[in-house]
């Protein structure tokens, strides 16, 4: 069964308007290896990257500005956001892409690629 709801995000503490979709996502390369003993898992650092798509493009190149999209020496910054009662947020952030698209019905949408350098569990 699905659950409707929205994920709230803000930058820097400050909550992130017209939010469509959050995706937040963490992967990391993870190896299996023989041993005498047996089979042992070796794993890397984890990578945080998270998407945001807005629904509209009203005010949000004023969000780009704030997290310096465009930037030759971009800011870093902090993403948090609430799954359920837990609050996480990503640290050391840079936008990795910014993609607006619209089509000829009119309808206009924004979504950023973010890479983070590390996550905190608020609730951890």
């Amino acid at each position: 069964m699905a659950e409707y709801t929205s994920i709230p995000a803000r930058v820097n503490g400050t909550a992130i308007p017209a939010l469509s979709d959050v995706a937040p996502a963490m992967s990391r390369t993870v190896n299996q290896n023989a041993t005498t003993d047996g089979v042992k898992n070796t794993h890397g650092v984890p990578k945080y990257q998270i998407s945001l798509t807005f629904k509209t493009l009203r005010d949000r190149g004023s969000f780009l500005r704030i997290v310096g999209a465009y930037s030759l020496q971009p800011v870093a910054f902090n993403l948090s956001y609430d799954m359920g009662g837990d609050t996480f947020t990503l640290t050391g952030c840079i936008v990795n892409s910014a993609q607006a698209q619209t089509d000829q019905d009119g309808s206009a949408s924004l979504q950023l690629t973010i890479m983070a350098e590390e996550m905190i569990d608020e609730g951890a």
